[in-house]
């Protein structure tokens, strides 16, 4: 398992949800300059991550490799 490697899902929502959404997107991109803009998939997956807990992530850490995927990841959100 390549806990590093990234998977496209597809995801149902109600549309009164992915407006919600959407309108998140276009507030936070507001003033934004063209490499800082936000699409919905970057706000999903932030708003998923901030779901996993402390925690979480002490009982995940068994399956190999989760601790330096959650690095990685945190790295690519710095960059």
């Amino acid at each position: 398992m390549r806990l590093q490697a990234r998977r496209v899902i597809a995801v149902e929502l109600p549309e009164f949800l992915i407006y919600a959404l959407e309108q998140r997107v276009m507030e936070a991109n507001l003033g934004a300059s063209p490499n800082e803009v936000s699409t919905l998939s970057h706000y999903n997956e932030a708003e998923l991550a901030n779901l996993i807990t402390v925690r979480d992530v002490a009982e995940l850490e068994a399956a190999p490799g989760f601790g330096a995927a959650i690095q990685h990841w945190l790295d690519e959100a710095s960059n």
